[in-house]
């Protein structure tokens, strides 16, 4: 009987390491997924490598080539989220520096989180000293890279971004401090393109998601319309907005700040390394079930084997 009890202790802590060798295999699986360059490069604290994406993914050229003191397309034309016609220079017009970004609606995450994050730096920065008020010592661009987006949507769009200022407490004349423009007509992106290639932000069009694979960006302008800095990231500090505005403003350059971020479907079935992570994570699942399945049946054959053991006889002497 005790060996039988020994015997059932030892299937019960092998079913633990099993278990846990498993959980552990699907956990270092799923970390090279999520991560398939620090793998790659054998050295997880090395943020500087870049491992390449394969030729064959359309989004490969998204990035941004810095084109500090280039001159915007003041002729470009567009239309404004309410309809109205409009050129860059109608937009740009007056003595305040420029905030740009290129966004569209339907944008699976990327956008959110780059508009989220400038809208909660606007509070902080118009509270400092000397306060910075959207659409009166700044204004914001945001130009819509969908050509197709209907007005309706961009509409709602800023809206959307409106009210979160006010819900911030920030302080500023939000409706006309923010302009959204869209396609001059339906389906033309020549005007987006344009300015685009003139600040150096490279985008793609993903059509099996339907999506725009784009990099994250703001770009401070001067009233003249000469870019002056590039701010990366999603997040962004109160003094290095102040900073890039006031510098914007004089139509002083300034050194770009941030990491970029990329907007793209990482598509496991086009991308090798993915692909090979989604094997191993399937195969440890397996793995994991089989081991599982082995161990519970040795403690259920021990048992029946406990059972069925007789007994000694006690003396009666």
């Amino acid at each position: 009987m005790r060996r039988s009890v020994t015997s059932l202790r030892r299937a019960v802590a092998f079913a633990a390491i099993a278990v846990s060798a498993a959980v552990a295999l699907m956990f270092g699986a799923q970390t090279a997924i999520a991560d398939p360059g620090d793998s790659l490069s054998g050295s997880a604290a090395d943020f500087d490598t870049v491992v390449p994406l394969p030729p064959t993914y359309r989004g490969s050229g998204v990035k941004i080539d810095e084109h500090l003191g280039a001159t915007l397309p003041m002729d470009a034309r567009f239309r404004t989220s309410d309809g109205k016609d409009v050129t860059l220079g109608d937009v740009l017009r007056g003595d305040l520096p420029t905030i740009v970004t290129f966004n569209y609606s339907d944008c699976p995450q990327l956008c959110s989180l780059q508009l989220n994050g400038l809208t909660a730096a606007m509070p902080a920065v118009a509270a400092d000293t000397p306060p910075l008020l959207l659409g009166k010592h700044f204004r914001i661009v945001t130009i819509d890279l969908e050509p197709n987006e209907p007005l309706v949507k961009l509409a709602a769009m800023k809206l959307k971004y409106v009210q979160r200022l006010a819900q911030l407490g920030a302080t500023g004349d939000f409706a006309s401090g923010w302009t959204f423009l869209a396609a001059a007509s339906p389906g033309d992106d020549a005007s987006i393109r344009r300015v685009a290639d003139v600040v150096g932000f490279h985008y793609a069009y993903v059509p099996e998601h339907a999506e725009w694979a784009h990099p994250a960006a703001l770009m401070f302008v001067s009233n003249a319309g000469v870019l002056t800095r590039y701010v990366y990231g999603i997040e962004y500090a109160t003094p290095m907005m102040r900073e890039s505005i006031f510098k914007a403003g004089m139509n002083e350059p300034a050194t770009a700040v941030g990491y970029m971020f990329r907007c793209y479907h990482y598509d496991p079935e086009e991308n090798s390394y993915a692909h090979a992570g989604v094997v191993a994570l399937r195969l440890a699942a397996g793995g994991a079930v089989v081991m599982l399945l082995g161990a519970l049946g040795i403690v259920h054959l021990l048992r029946r084997a406990g059972r069925s053991t007789p007994k000694p006889m006690r003396s009666t002497t």
